[in-house]
């Protein structure tokens, strides 16, 4: 548990300015795909990974 942790912490200190996405469930199964952009400062909640790759796309293309 305690080694998870640190490697959790050193995994996100280590991303530096890199994009970060992740998918949640709540208890019903709705699940929302959320990103941070850590140069911009910007962050999204969608509902779906089609939504979240438009995002993407939009922003570095």
């Amino acid at each position: 548990m305690f080694k998870t942790v640190w490697q959790r912490l050193f995994v996100w200190l280590a991303s530096g300015h890199e994009l970060r996405v992740w998918k949640t469930s709540d208890r019903n199964g709705e699940t929302g795909w959320h990103a941070y952009d850590p140069t911009t400062g910007r962050s999204i909640c969608v509902a779906s990974d089609a939504e979240m790759r438009e995002w993407i796309e939009r922003r570095y293309y």
